[in-house]
Formats: structure tokens, C-alpha cells, sequence
């Protein structure tokens, strides 16, 4: 049955399962509809990366899809049948997650199915949106099953039905951009080759790109660039023939492959809420496979969403900390569309760009300047919401909350405290003398303000606190999806403080 103020999702995949168990996590009705008649079984999505990990980590999935999955450690290019350029993921700074997790979507969808489905949530397959207009308090949605129509009332609607997303096309949101010329080929399946199975590997060149990345159980995924017009009657030969001509390193596909023939495209919606109703993931942005963040950003466009939407419900924020997720989500869409843009035509240069190219990898490579800046931007992990922005050591307004380990045994780390579903407190006390004040103020705090959780971050752990550079007291108040909203002094002012905590959607617009 259909509650007024219930929330409807459209798509049960990634992001509609994590947009659904985050708000069934803050006790908001939601319904479930996807149009397929059963869950996807194709690998789709690969990648995760650690900021993909830490939004899934938050409801306890992180495990699971670590004992599915297959830990990528580095990403290299070759052009020419040279390696020019190597990247280590394991440089990357103050996450548990320095890597690239490989899992295929099909096995991403299962393990939030199983949460989603723990905390009383269903999956409607074979249910179709045809039709919704929005009224003063909601939306009234045509679905469409076998049985037949209904006409239902929701409070909201979420689309996060994919690339071609029935949602997006009822509200006429245009969704801008271009193709590229080239068509892709994939294969996924066992193969014989000495290419490291836990690296990704890059082959460019003149004839096009060759892409070979592992899988997990032994697996391995590889796809190839190729003409636009380039008739393609077995896939799987002609994977093999591009792969032969273009890697360096013996590749024999072998044994059952599942193939696939693909466009990419590059495009951004100017609008991803339109009243009642809002897009996220692939309804709202596409762009081309180039570093694998398709999904990381779809994940985080759910994780954002969530909690606004359960206070807007709730009537603990106003709508506008909507419009405040619409312009922070359109700005790292768009930040990510250039970036894998950018990859992609990286990809098919030739002649004296070929070789720019290949310099200008090869000094980054040398320089550092691949790893310190490069891998983490890939990562998402350099992503900033901007607006005023405050430092207090390695921490900034706008940026993820790092994570960093509590103990030495490494057995608690920072972003464990935002497993709970309240906005976060953390109090650190410093390495100096007022260690004791400084306690009394937080909990004083605690007491005041039972909606926000209080952690207190002792000045015994000295290794946390010089691994975010914190010498001074410091209060940090954290968003629910992870992001620093304030930082403050914790023997300043309290009103202030308390102010930010119940607004913490103004202070952040858009990706840097």
C-alpha cells in the first residue's frame, strides 16, 4: 500500500538501493520499481573506488564486496608497445581503502539487495513508470505491471533508472552532450596472458585503445576501441584480432566470454531536481568508462541525497538543502565528465600529440605528480564542495571527512563514527594542556544537542592527531554523507556551533 509521504524509487540499481537503504536507515517509507523482470545479471560497472567503498562501508557492505571482489594496485599506460607511465593506488593518503576494488555490478546489486531487503525494504521487478505529474504535497505516479495500470501518490520521486531513464523524459530535462565517434568491444571471461592481474593495463595506440583489467576469480575484462563502421559479427573474435595487434604481451582469450558492443557518451542534465521529483547516478550524467566513475559518482549522488531528503520529510531542514545537493552533485558530474573526457581522447592520439603525450605521462610519472595528484582526483578523494572555506590542519570545509586509524593496532579508524545516521561531532582535544576542558565542552555539548552524536578524540591518540596535522583543539562537524561541514573552536562560540549543526547543507554548492 501506498503512504502519501512514502518515497518512490525508479531503478533498482546501485543507486536506487543505496538512495533506498539510506533513507529506510532514517526510517523513511520507501517503494522500490524497476521495469526489468528480474535483476540485472550483466558484470556492467567494475570499479570502486575508495570513496565508493567508504559510502557503502557507512551501512556495513564494505566486507562483503571486499570478499567478492579482487584489489586492484596500480593502473599502467603503454603506448607503442612501450610502458610509458605507471600509477601506484597504493600512495593514496588517509583512506583504509588505497585501491581500486574490482567487482562486477551484478555482484555490487546483490549484496545491497540483501541489505536493502535485512531492513524490510522490496524490490518491484517488472514494474514501469509511465506517467507522473506533481501536485502541491507530492507526486501522482502511472505505474504499469502485467496486471495492469494504477495511479498512486508519493511524496517524492527519485529517478535513478539508468542512461535512458523514463523519468528524466517525462519531466523534458534536457540531457546535453555528445558521442564519440568510436564504437567499444568488450569481453569479460578467462584469458591467458603475464599481464598482472591486479593492475589495470592501457595499450595505445594508432589502430586504438586496448583496455585488459582483472576480474575477480581468475577473470578478466578486455575492450577494445574500434571504427565506427567497423562491422562487428563475433565479438569475441574481434576483441581477440585488436588485442593480438595492439598489446605487447600475449593475450589468448579462452573459454566462455560474455561480449558486448557499446557507444560512449559524454552528458550532463542542466536540471536534477525539478520540484518533487529528482535524478541521480546515470539518469543524470554519463561520460565514458575512462578511470571507472560512473558508479563512485552514482553512489555518492544516493549517499548525498539521502539524508537532505529524510530532514526535508522530517521537517528538520527546508527544501532548499535541495537545491544545495543539486548544485554540489551537477558541479562533480561535470568535473567528472571533463576528466574522463579528457582520458578518453588521451587515449586515441596520434602523431606528434601521441608523443606529447607520452612525455608529459612519463615526467608525471617521475615527478610524482601522477600519484600525489592524479590517482586521488581519480579516486574522488580531491573532490571539494566550495564555499567559505576553513582549515584546521589537513582538514577543509567542503572535502571528506580522511580517515585515519584511531588505535595502533589499527582496528578503529576516524569515518567509523559516521556509521550512525546523526550528523557528527568529532571533538579533538589536541596535544596540549586543556585536554580536560576541552572534554567538558564537548559534553556539555552532548547534553544540549541530543540530535548531533559527540565523539571525543583524546589527545592520547597523538598518531591521529598528527596524521591530520591537528596540534590546537579543533570541533568538526561532519555531514551524514561523510563531508566536512565546520570547523570550529571548540572554546568559542557555542551557538555557533550548534547553528551550523542544524544547518548543515548551506555550506557547500559545487564541485572544484
Amino acid at each position: 500500500m501506498t503512504e502519501p509521504s512514502q518515497v518512490l524509487i525508479v531503478g533498482a540499481g546501485p543507486v536506487g538501493l543505496v538512495t533506498g537503504i539510506e533513507l529506510l536507515r532514517r526510517g523513511v517509507p520507501v517503494r522500490v520499481v524497476d521495469r526489468s523482470e528480474r535483476p540485472n545479471p550483466h558484470s556492467k560497472a567494475i570499479a570502486l573506488w575508495p570513496r565508493g567503498i567508504e559510502a557503502l562501508a557507512r551501512f556495513g557492505a564494505a566486507d562483503e564486496l571486499h570478499r567478492r571482489g579482487l584489489v586492484l594496485r596500480a593502473q599502467n599506460y603503454h603506448s607503442q608497445g612501450r610502458r610509458v607511465a605507471r600509477l601506484s593506488f597504493g600512495g593514496m593518503r588517509r583512506t583504509r581503502y588505497p585501491y581500486a576494488l574490482s567487482i562486477p555490478q551484478q555482484e555490487t546489486e546483490a549484496v545491497l539487495r540483501e541489505t536493502f531487503r535485512a531492513l524490510g525494504g522490496a524490490i518491484e521487478f517488472g514494474t514501469s513508470l509511465t506517467g507522473f505529474t506533481q501536485h502541491g504535497e507530492g507526486v501522482r505516479a502511472e505505474l504499469e505491471t502485467k496486471a495492469g495500470r494504477t495511479t498512486e501518490d508519493f511524496g517524492w520521486l527519485v529517478g535513478c533508472d539508468g542512461a535512458h531513464s523514463a523519468v528524466r523524459g517525462v519531466l523534458g530535462v534536457p540531457f546535453r552532450g555528445s558521442s564519440y565517434p568510436q564504437q567499444f568491444l568488450l569481453t569479460d571471461g578467462p584469458a591467458r596472458t603475464s599481464l598482472a592481474h591486479d593492475e589495470v593495463h592501457y595499450f595505445m595506440s594508432g589502430a586504438g585503445v586496448l583496455v585488459v583489467v582483472g576480474l575477480p576469480g581468475g577473470l578478466y575484462r578486455t575492450f577494445v576501441s574500434a571504427a565506427p563502421d567497423l562491422p562487428v559479427d563475433d565479438a569475441r573474435e574481434a576483441v581477440q584480432r585488436a588485442a593480438s595487434e595492439r598489446c605487447p604481451v600475449p593475450i589468448e582469450l579462452v573459454g566462455e566470454q560474455r561480449t558486448g558492443v557499446f557507444r560512449v557518451h559524454r552528458k550532463v542534465v542542466d536540471r536534477m531536481r525539478v520540484g518533487r521529483v529528482l535524478l541521480a547516478g546515470d539518469a543524470a550524467h554519463i561520460h565514458s568508462p575512462a578511470g571507472g566513475q560512473g558508479l563512485n559518482t552514482g553512489l555518492e549522488d544516493a549517499a548525498s541525497l539521502a539524508w537532505r531528503l529524510a530532514g526535508v520529510r522530517e521537517g528538520r531542514y527546508r527544501e532548499k538543502v535541495l537545491d544545495a545537493w543539486e548544485r554540489e552533485r551537477l558541479g562533480v558530474a561535470r568535473a567528472v565528465v571533463g576528466d574522463t573526457d579528457r582520458q578518453t581522447r588521451m587515449w586515441t592520439m596520434n602523431g606528434w600529440r601521441a608523443r606529447a603525450r607520452d612525455a608529459v605521462l612519463g615526467a608525471g610519472e617521475r615527478s610524482g605528480v601522477l600519484n600525489r595528484v592524479v590517482v586521488p582526483r581519480q579516486a574522488q578523494l580531491s573532490f571539494a564542495y566550495p564555499g567559505p572555506r576553513e582549515r584546521a590542519g589537513r582538514l577543509r570545509t567542503g572535502m571528506r571527512l580522511p580517515d585515519v586509524p584511531l588505535d595502533a593496532r589499527r582496528d578503529r579508524w576516524l569515518r567509523d563514527e559516521l556509521g550512525s545516521t546523526a550528523p557528527l561531532l568529532l571533538v579533538f582535544t589536541g596535544t596540549g594542556k586543556h585536554r580536560r576542558d576541552v572534554r567538558d565542552v564537548a559534553e556539555r555539548f552532548r547534553r544540549k544537542h541530543d540530535d548531533i552524536r559527540v565523539t571525543i578524540i583524546d589527545n592520547s591518540t597523538k598518531s591521529t592527531h598528527a596524521l591530520l596535522g591537528l596540534d590546537r583543539p579543533c570541533a568538526v562537524l561532519v555531514r551524514p554523507d561523510g563531508a566536512v561541514a565546520a570547523l570550529r573552536d571548540p572554546f568559542g562560540d557555542e551557538s555557533e556551533l550548534a547553528r551550523c549543526a542544524s544547518d548543515l547543507a548551506g555550506t557547500a554548492a559545487e564541485a572544484r
